[in-house]
């Protein structure tokens, strides 16, 4: 029974968790460095 758990709970990380935790990751560093740049490329500093 407890092969059974820890399979079904590696299963549940490798497959469907894990991965779509890594994408939400991605997506919202992709966000973030949009809006660095949008922050900082974008703001003209005139001196």
């Amino acid at each position: 029974m407890n092969h059974l758990l820890l399979s079904a709970f590696y299963d549940t990380v490798n497959n469907s968790v894990g991965p779509t935790l890594a994408w939400v990751f991605i997506f919202l560093m992709t966000i973030e460095l949009i809006y660095v740049m949008a922050k900082y490329l974008g703001s003209s500093d005139k001196k």
